[in-house]
């Protein structure tokens, strides 16, 4: 039994020597002559277009919303009984109204104000008929006056009469100022009544729409209450967060800024950016930016934008003509880098690419590629640097979109 598994082993080794005498045989015949196949690989089909010159835009897209320039909440300085909350020609004042600049729209309880005004108005008559009255009084303590001083002056009359004479002169002009101060002070009670009477008005402070509606006629009201909200609508303002990085590229009054909105799809609304706040947020990096836009109405009258409505910016920030370009699907990304292959004497080169400006479906080269180079689009995936590359029939000419 010993002898027969002595027999077994040794047959085994044998057998594991002989596999390994002719393995490295194998690898030694494989490495003095390599095969054919990996002497001249076979050319990889590939398409190619010409590298070519081009326009590139840079451009960003954002999200803001629209907001009126003006918001104003239409508050009485007086209190009492709300009367009427309708125009001149008894139309109701509700929300979507449009409003004109200094239109009354409501009016305030004011009888008590106008019974005050015609009582300050009697005073001012009897003030006036007063200051009437100390003239007439002033112009004859000064005829007794001058009498009393001819006659002194004769002798005629005493130091003392003439003196009393001269007294009551001075106390008759003293009359006259007070009637004319009583005169200015009913005057003065006129005006402030009138004043009150017109605030008992409720203008609208500039031309908008009425926004929101807050109380009823009948209600009473205070100087704390607020009656109407109104707001411009001919022209809104687009509010964006813009990354720091891009704020260099903007001018106030001269970058624009084109405006879509689900709301009106299949309009364009460009505007002008108005106003770039000074501070950068801490956690977003981003700084507002204030765009204004013109509204417009649609056939029935209605405007199109409306306050509060989502919308998407478009901002061009600038143009790049006459540079090398490259549809960006063709560029390879590797990580930051990106990567293109050149056909030059029948096999793949490997560039490396300095990208500039890039859109939505190009990118500017600014390293890398040179016009009138044959770049590879289609089966650069499997390429290589210096790998055999053969041109299929159909190529690109050039212009992908």
């Amino acid at each position: 039994m010993k002898k027969l598994l002595k027999a077994i082993v040794y047959l085994v080794l044998m057998a594991a020597v002989a596999y390994g005498a002719y393995y490295s045989y194998g690898l030694a015949k494989e490495k003095a002559n390599p095969p054919t196949e990996q002497k001249g690989r076979a050319a990889l089909p590939v398409r190619v277009m010409t590298v070519q010159t081009g326009c590139v835009t840079n451009a960003i897209k954002l999200t803001g919303a629209l907001e009126a320039i003006r918001t104003v909440d239409v508050v009485p300085k007086i209190s009492g009984r709300l009367e009427r909350l309708a125009l001149d020609d008894g139309t109701p004042v509700w929300e979507g109204l449009a409003v004109t600049n200094q239109q009354v729209i409501a009016v305030i309880d004011h009888r008590d104000i106008r019974a005050q005004l015609a009582q300050a108005k009697a005073a001012v008559e009897a003030a006036r008929t007063a200051v009437a009255t100390a003239n007439v009084v002033l112009k004859d303590r000064d005829r007794e006056r001058k009498r009393m001083e001819k006659l002194f002056a004769e002798g005629s009359t005493t130091e003392q009469q003439r003196d009393l004479a001269v007294t009551a002169h001075e106390q008759a002009i003293t009359g006259v100022a007070q009637a004319e101060a009583n005169l200015t002070h009913a005057q003065t009670a006129v005006g402030v009544i009138e004043v009150t009477l017109t605030e008992a008005f409720l203008h609208a402070p500039m031309d908008g729409v009425v926004s929101a509606k807050y109380i009823d006629p009948g209600a009473m009201v205070s100087a704390s209450t607020k009656i109407v909200q109104i707001i411009p609508m001919d022209e809104l303002k687009f509010m964006i967060a813009i990354p720091g990085p891009y704020l260099h590229m903007l001018t106030v009054g001269e970058t624009t800024v084109t405006v879509r909105s689900d709301a009106v799809p299949d309009r364009v609304f460009v505007g002008l950016i108005a106003h770039i706040h000074p501070a950068v947020d801490p956690i977003t990096r981003t700084a507002t930016v204030e765009v204004r836009l013109k509204n417009e109405c649609n056939d029935a009258g209605e405007w199109l934008l409306r306050p509060g409505l989502y919308a998407e910016g478009h901002i061009i920030l600038n143009i790049r003509r006459d540079t090398v370009t490259l549809p960006a699907d063709v560029a390879l990304r590797r990580g930051a880098r990106f990567l293109a292959f050149v056909v030059k004497d029948g096999k793949a080169e490997t560039r490396e690419l300095t990208v500039g400006v890039r859109d939505s479906n190009r990118l500017e080269i600014l390293q890398g590629l040179a016009a009138g180079e044959q770049v590879v689009v289609m089966g650069q995936h499997r390429l290589t640097d210096g790998i055999p590359v053969r041109l299929t029939d159909e190529q690109d000419d050039g212009q992908r979109k």
